[in-house]
């Protein structure tokens, strides 16, 4: 297991720069895309250290995959759901107190239906710690899973509490990257994960017809955020992150307004893949 290495490409940074501006969110922006084929890449202040919301959820299904392969985690272990790690979450769930979930399920529901409970049920069961430690092993420097996920105010009661989640977008860029190349153990499997996520608002609209698109979404009241693999019909490869920024309100018009905008970049960003 190591980390991707690739080499900065002056015109994929001067691509990515001009769609965030075509786009009108170049101040609010982080960006990171690899052309995975060529090892090279772009980046746009990609090395910041952005709240990464459920994006975080990435690293931490690489880390059961790494406990199923070491023998410490069966993934039909059953796992009891706790009251402690209750919190509101975007879409109907079953982890309910006392259900119980193996722990394929909980990975599942995490990444497809990015669901709060079942990632912080898994923090328990893998122990943050050891994502974090996996995470700096595969060349992810500056990555900390510190903190259990809050669907809504009041946040999560968590006494293990060990500081403020980062995932910047080159860092989960580079994850991705070795998932796609199969660097990492599982990494099939984490794909096949990663293409059913549900949330398609974001990048997946500026797609173009046959691209698959293996990702991971991330929003809070004041971010939003797209991360994953594209495979284009000709077999091209490429790991697209954008991170973006906006004024909140009480209305849903400026999770929509960001959400245009993201999939206005990935448009134009695609055409040039």
């Amino acid at each position: 297991m190591r980390a991707l290495t690739a080499t900065a490409d002056e015109a994929i940074t001067a691509g990515i720069v001009d769609a965030l501006t075509d786009a009108g969110i170049r101040e609010t922006a982080y960006a990171y895309v690899c052309d995975l084929d060529r090892g090279r890449f772009g980046q746009w202040r990609s090395d910041e250290n952005v709240y990464p919301a459920s994006v975080i959820k990435v690293p931490i299904m690489a880390e059961a995959y790494r406990q199923y392969d070491a023998g410490v985690l069966s993934p039909d272990a059953h796992v009891v759901i706790t009251e402690s790690n209750q919190t509101t979450t975007d879409q109907p769930t079953p982890l309910v107190t006392g259900y119980l979930a193996t722990a394929r399920e909980l990975v599942e529901l995490m990444i497809t239906l990015s669901d709060n409970v079942a990632t912080n049920q898994l923090m328990d069961v893998l122990r943050r710690e050891r994502v974090t430690d996996y995470m700096h092993e595969l060349g992810l420097p500056t990555f900390v899973l510190g903190r259990k996920l809050s669907g809504s105010e009041p946040l999560i009661e968590d006494p293990e509490m060990t500081g403020r989640n980062r995932l910047p977008p080159a860092e989960i860029g580079r994850l991705l990257a070795l998932i796609a190349d199969d660097r990492i153990v599982g990494a099939a499997q984490q794909r096949a994960i990663l293409n059913r996520c549900k949330e398609n608002r974001k990048l997946g609209p500026g797609l173009a017809p046959g691209d698959r698109f293996m990702h991971k979404t991330g929003e809070t009241s004041d971010l939003s955020h797209d991360a994953g693999i594209l495979v284009t019909p000709e077999g091209r490869r490429s790991v697209i992150v954008l991170y973006t920024e906006f004024e909140p309100d009480t209305t849903a018009n400026a999770a929509e307004a960001s959400n245009a905008a993201m999939t206005r970049w990935m448009r134009t960003v695609r055409a040039t893949l």
